[in-house]
């Protein structure tokens, strides 16, 4: 299939080359085409519940949206645009366990598990909240991610990141009585607010899980 926006036969060869897997296991060239044939919405049941796989396809969808504009116009995609965007995407899966921003002075960094870290502590600043948790308990995908960090550098990381975009996953014990509507979402834009303020990132979102009451 052809047409504006999708990825033809050189760039699809583009694609095939390896860039690595995201901590929940999820093949990078996967989410890359699936965001080049204009189906980043069209989330796996995997996908709605891993914060790793929804920063992925965030962050790609911005990259993308050049070529999606050039390939709206009635000529064909430079190749040079194409294999820009590739190449920028090639250097935010080089390690998807930080986030990545070029800068003029060079690359800036932060890993995952700060992320997490800056979200709970945002979280546990609002009232109401008793404990903080990195992550749903009841997610099972949540639960093969954790696993999957575990192996790595950086145990705990309880996010997805990539380049500017960060998908949180947080579970809360907030205390009794307590309007649970109003403190989760004011959790929500506690721990964007200091993510941005931060940690630089850009396209956040917070997933809030209250899994307990605290008298």
């Amino acid at each position: 299939m052809t047409g504006p926006g999708l990825p033809d036969d050189s760039t699809r060869a583009l694609l095939a080359d390896p860039a690595g897997t995201l901590a929940c296991g999820a093949d990078v060239d996967e989410l890359i085409e699936q965001v080049a044939d204009g189906r980043a919405a069209q989330l796996t049941e995997h996908q709605r519940e891993c914060p790793h796989c929804q920063a992925a396809l965030r962050e790609f969808s911005l990259i993308w949206a050049p070529v999606r504009m050039v390939a709206a116009e009635p000529v064909r995609l430079p190749a040079a645009v194409r294999s820009a965007v590739l190449r920028q995407i090639r250097k935010l899966t080089a390690d998807v366990w930080y986030t990545l921003e070029m800068a003029d002075g060079g690359a800036i960094r932060i890993a995952a598990r700060v992320v997490a870290r800056i979200a709970r502590d945002a979280a546990r600043q609002v009232p109401g909240v008793r404990v903080v948790f990195g992550r749903s308990t009841e997610s099972r995908i949540a639960g093969l991610a954790e696993a999957a960090t575990l192996q790595h550098r950086h145990p705990h990381a309880a996010a997805g990141v990539l380049g500017r975009t960060a998908v949180v996953d947080l579970a809360l014990a907030a205390e009794y009585g307590q309007n649970l509507d109003t403190v989760a979402r004011a959790v929500q834009d506690r721990a964007i607010a200091d993510l941005r303020s931060q940690a630089g990132l850009k396209d956040i979102t917070v997933n809030v899980t209250i899994d307990d009451v605290v008298d």
